[in-house]
């Protein structure tokens, strides 16, 4: 695991680092697991037996392990305490970073993060556009980011040192989008349109360019977000956007026309979780803590009201 993907920061004594790796190994287990050999974690970690056995004293002395000696059967943990755990591989806890919760899938999708990491110290960000928050993850900057799979399987054909740890299914990101415009006798993109237009966003951006279909328009840049706003203040004719904002609140003004199956696909509205690549303790260890059924389970909660988003 690449350190600076953990938080460590200038931590480059061997000892402190083998220490936080292990302790995020460990986040990964449960109690009745049996341990590795020393000489795996030696290999995993490129350090020495001492190395290793310094780190693993650390941990028990803080009581953040407590280990049991089977003898030929090897060492099992009797115990762990994730919160001590957490404080030498994640200080600032866990970082997260996700789309502006505007919609009611996005406030059901940051319920269930903070749901799902209730157990440790747990933050999320919010941030337009999957491509500044897909840099910030592979920065370094943040643990993981929610996306689409489209944005983050397009960042990786990208050459992004990222990957997909965890994909919640069609419809956990949106329902679907859809085009809205100005004009209610059309019901398709018309040459001659401005058309609203998010480079930052890797899924509007795209949408947008099948939808076109080399019709003569002016892309018009602006935040996915402000697209409503430019509507009905006459600086576009037409843009992109979630269908889930449409069933939530009336927008009389401007008409929605859905999208033909040609210029759309499931990949847009499927929420996927991403990592730095290769960060195989970090992914463990999410996966540990979240479950696809019940993210999905908390997102139709939130859409049909029987649970309060809280983030």
């Amino acid at each position: 695991m690449k350190e600076k993907n953990l938080g460590y920061g200038n931590l480059y004594q061997k000892t402190g680092v083998t220490k936080s790796l292990l302790a995020l190994d460990l986040m990964s287990r449960n109690v009745g697991d049996r341990l590795l050999p020393i000489s795996e974690y030696q290999e995993k970690f490129g350090v020495s037996r001492g190395t290793v056995q310094n780190a693993f004293a650390f941990l028990k002395d803080s009581n953040a392990v407590v280990l049991e000696n089977h003898g030929h059967q090897g060492t099992y943990i009797a115990s762990l305490d994730h919160k001590k755990l957490q404080e030498n591989c994640m200080p600032r806890g866990v970082m997260g970073i996700m789309p502006l919760p505007y919609s009611v899938t996005y406030e059901g999708l940051a319920t269930a993060m903070y749901e799902q990491f209730s157990s440790l110290n747990f933050n999320m960000a919010y941030a337009r556009g999957a491509v500044g928050r897909i840099e910030l993850v592979e920065s370094g900057t943040y643990h993981f980011a929610l996306c689409s799979q489209f944005a983050a399987e397009q960042s990786i054909r990208d050459g992004k040192q990222i990957e997909i740890a965890i994909n919640f299914g069609p419809g956990s990101f949106l329902s679907r989008h859809v085009l809205l415009l100005a004009d209610s006798r059309y019901d398709s993109i018309q040459d001659g349109m401005r058309v609203a237009y998010d480079s930052n966003s890797l899924d509007q951006s795209c949408i947008t360019r099948n939808i076109i279909h080399g019709r003569n328009v002016t892309l018009v840049p602006i935040r996915t977000q402000q697209t409503l706003t430019a509507l009905k203040e006459g600086i576009i004719d037409a843009g992109v956007w979630n269908y889930d904002d449409i069933l939530e609140n009336k927008h009389d003004s401007v008409k929605v026309a859905f999208l033909a199956d040609s210029d759309y696909n499931n990949l847009f509205s499927t929420a996927v979780l991403v990592i730095g690549k290769e960060e195989e303790y970090l992914k463990a260890m999410l996966l540990k803590y979240i479950h696809a059924a019940q993210v999905t389970a908390i997102i139709r909660d939130v859409r049909e009201k029987k649970r309060e988003p809280f983030f």
